[in-house]
């Protein structure tokens, strides 16, 4: 199995990027100032540089205290019945796909702000043809906990490389994963849990108002 994919650019690294080229601009015009003897021309460029620098710097502390906000909280999931009841969570958190969508045939995903896919918590694909390269669209969405693939015909590279998905730890796949694949992937992930005894809805809502007494995990 290959290891799981990290993400190549992400807006804290440009933003820290930004910060150290804007601050070796700077000191670069500070030298230039003291080879020049203070000519004006280089005064004004050092000064432009050192509002650059400043300008990247309050950039890199809005990104990293907007990052910070979004720490997620673990998805606490309660088992009842034929449903899973899971919090805290809402609709915004969830995204349902057709099976172009699944395919990569539409660019529909790509227009979706990044803030709203890095939200995305849930993606259910059911009833649909799953092949490998499904992987590259959720990679779309960094954050996704629980991937609901029931009833979904699903290639066996997709299982093979599904540690790709950093986060991931529920898999509704009943009647998805053929039964001598599932040790290897269970042995694979450990941590990810398979729902696989029988067809379960999703339920999303608030702690408290989806965590009912009498309900067993």
């Amino acid at each position: 199995m290959r290891k799981r994919r990290r993400s190549a650019i992400t807006i804290t690294k440009v933003a820290v990027a930004v910060a150290v080229v804007t601050t070796v601009i700077a000191m670069a015009a500070s030298g230039s100032i003291l080879i020049s003897e203070g000519r004006k021309f280089e005064e004004g460029v050092h000064q432009v540089a050192l509002g650059l620098m400043l300008l990247a710097y309050i950039f890199l502390i809005m990104v990293l205290m907007n990052a910070k906000k979004k720490l997620f909280v673990p998805l606490d999931i309660v088992e009842q019945e034929d449903f899973l009841l899971v919090s805290p969570c809402n609709i915004r958190d969830t995204i349902l796909l057709d099976q172009s969508e699944v395919d990569g045939l539409t660019s529909g995903l790509a227009k979706i702000p990044s803030s709203r896919r890095s939200s995305v918590r849930i993606v259910l694909a059911r009833k649909l043809s799953i092949s490998g390269s499904f992987l590259d669209v959720l990679g779309q969405f960094p954050n996704v906990t629980i991937l609901d693939l029931q009833d979904s015909v699903v290639a066996p590279e997709f299982w093979d490389n599904l540690e790709e998905l950093p986060n991931i730890s529920h898999v509704l796949a009943t009647n998805a994963v053929p039964s001598d694949m599932l040790r290897n992937i269970s042995i694979s992930l450990p941590e990810v849990r398979f729902w696989l005894d029988r067809h379960r809805q999703l339920v999303v809502g608030s702690f408290n108002a989806m965590n009912p007494s009498g309900a067993k995990k």
